[in-house]
């Protein structure tokens, strides 16, 4: 959807939070660009093995509470799956002119609390932080 997205040169390091079984980094993965997918919780360890036995950087790290161990603008693309994480710290992590995607999945468009948690975003940070549409 963002045609200046070029995977494999422009765009080379990205973080997938919120992975689930870490398709996106399986899919991107052939495309070379090198992902870490991240579940938010201890419960996703069956979702990490998985990916891990796929290939897939993966690990379980909650860091809605703390600061993760990666280095400021060590990413050129943060994907964030149907999670309320802290855009304080994604801005961190995040390269300047990198891109922040963040994903619902149409089966839960209607979810209140996601259409919440983007409007928060949306007010709070995206003026602030991003270039958002």
């Amino acid at each position: 959807m963002v045609p200046d997205i070029s995977f494999g040169h422009r765009v080379r390091v990205v973080l997938d939070v919120g992975c689930g079984v870490a398709s996106f980094g399986a899919f991107l993965l052939s495309r070379k660009v090198i992902t870490l997918s991240i579940a938010p919780k201890d419960v996703h360890e069956n979702q990490i093995q998985f990916a891990l036995e796929r290939g897939v950087p993966a690990m379980v790290a909650a860091f809605a509470t703390r600061r993760l161990l990666y280095p400021s603008q060590a990413f050129e693309l943060i994907h964030c799956s149907r999670c309320g994480i802290l855009l304080i710290e994604v801005n961190r992590m995040l390269r300047a002119g990198g891109y922040f995607v963040w994903a619902a999945q149409p089966v839960y468009k209607h979810e209140e609390s996601l259409q919440e948690q983007w409007k928060g975003m949306h007010l709070t940070y995206c003026s602030q932080f991003f270039t958002c549409c």
